[in-house]
């Protein structure tokens, strides 16, 4: 099982987002739509052995935990707006002290990244920085349950770094050009799909 979280640091916490402006209104929730795309679609299938992850900081309500499981996901399209749409959905039915199944494979609650990190702590996190160790060579055994951190136009803030240090961090690079994080994620999945 591979996973992805994708800092959303401007994500609208209201369900009251405009599906036609997702870059401006809805606080760059386009990137996040891109990036679940590349995390979780093939041509023609579904990455199910796929865990994407976010957390929406922007106003109102923020912080918003969302995960997108590939192994239960259903009736989403891998284009930008429906996938938005689910996300929509999974804001209006948020629910304060617990987790919602808000549609099938797409799970909803509060949660801070340094909970996300202690929830998946016997992982091994990778984030991805342009200073970091060259990704390649993949090494299956390695990867088999990696986490991999990104941010979205902005990158994770010192204290959420630091939270990361803690445990097993391995700072990875994909070269030394800044690729936007979709992107990022699409060579990832491509370098796995080597092994």
């Amino acid at each position: 099982m591979i996973h992805f979280y994708v800092k959303s640091t401007k994500g609208q916490t209201s369900p009251d987002i405009n599906l036609s402006d997702l870059a401006g209104s809805a606080g760059r929730l386009d990137i996040i739509s891109r990036c679940i795309n590349s995390a979780l679609w093939l041509s023609n299938a579904m990455r199910r052995d796929v865990v994407f992850h976010t957390i929406l900081h922007g106003e109102p309500n923020p912080p918003i935990y969302i995960r997108i499981e590939g192994a239960k996901l259903r009736k989403v399209q891998p284009d930008e707006r429906n996938i938005s749409i689910f996300l929509k959905k999974a804001i209006e039915r948020f629910k304060d002290g617990k987790e919602i199944e808000s549609t099938p494979g797409i799970f909803v609650s509060r949660k801070s990244f340094e909970q996300l990190i202690e929830d998946n702590k016997e992982k091994t996190f990778f984030l991805l920085s342009e200073e970091g160790k060259s990704l390649e060579p993949l090494d299956k055994v390695k990867y088999t349950d990696a986490f991999f951190i990104l941010g979205d136009k902005e990158d994770l803030i010192d204290s959420e770094i630091a939270y990361l240090e803690k445990y097993k961090l391995n700072r990875v690079s994909l070269g030394d050009k800044s690729y936007l994080a979709s992107h990022c994620i699409t060579i990832v999945n491509w370098l796995n799909d080597k092994i």
